[in-house]
Formats: C-alpha cells, sequence, structure tokens
C-alpha cells in the first residue's frame, strides 16, 4: 500500500526520473536515506518497473495498435513486443485490437525497424500504425 510520501516520490520521479534523490528528500523535508530506502522498497515491491528515457523533440514517437490471432496468447506476444529495444510499453486492452505500443524512436529508420519487427511476429495478424505529432 503506498502512502502520501511514496506518491509524493513518485509524482517526482515520473516528471523526472534523473531527480536527484538528496532534491526528493529536500522538498519533502526527509533525510536521503529515507527517499533511497523508500525507491528501493518501490522496485523490489514492483511499483517502480523501471527507469526510463523520454525521447525528444528530434525523434519519432508512434502508437501501435496490434490484432493477435485467435488461439495465441496475448500476454506472452505483449511481453516479448514490451522486450523490443524502442517500445515504451505494451499494454494488453480490449476492443477492436489486442495489444497498444507505445514506441519511441530516434529516428523513421529505427522506428519502421520496430513496427517490422512486431508485424513479422508469430501470432500478430495486424497492426495500425500512427506517428504522433505533438503530445501535451
Amino acid at each position: 500500500m503506498l502512502d502520501e510520501m511514496d506518491r509524493k516520490i513518485l509524482e517526482m520521479l515520473i516528471k523526472d526520473a534523473r531527480t536527484p534523490y538528496t532534491e526528493i528528500a529536500k522538498k519533502l523535508n526527509v533525510s536521503e536515506a529515507t527517499i533511497r530506502k523508500r525507491v528501493s522498497k518501490l522496485v523490489k515491491s514492483g511499483v517502480i518497473k523501471r527507469f526510463t528515457v523520454e525521447i525528444g523533440e528530434s525523434g519519432m514517437k508512434a502508437i501501435v495498435l496490434v490484432k493477435v490471432r485467435p488461439g495465441h496468447n496475448i500476454p506472452e506476444i505483449a511481453k516479448t513486443i514490451s522486450d523490443l529495444g524502442d517500445v515504451v510499453k505494451a499494454c494488453e486492452v480490449t476492443g477492436e485490437y489486442d495489444i497498444v505500443v507505445e514506441i519511441a524512436s530516434p529516428d523513421t529508420i529505427s522506428l519502421n525497424q520496430t513496427i517490422e519487427r512486431i508485424r513479422s511476429m508469430k501470432g500478430v495478424s495486424g497492426t495500425l500504425s500512427m506517428v504522433v505529432l505533438a503530445v501535451w
């Protein structure tokens, strides 16, 4: 169960995963050791899955909707997709498509390669790709 301090720590790390523990500690009026222990606990418990980098304006971002053939394991395919280098996250969803994928690539070539890897996976019957133009 997350308490208020854990939520505030997460909020700061979501905005910038590189925020120094000393800065978080100062804002929350606690010691750096307290922050370090709490972040470690959040990682071990699975609340924090990974620390990541968000590609800037010069990079390419896309959302890819993935259809899986009947009889294939959707969670297994989503996990395989999530392990691809440029994939930020893969979410199993309801509706016409089975998986929604967020991709952040340094350029169009890398973006296309990632989408092609998804399309060629066993069990994938189709995709719909949308390049992100702006994020607010």
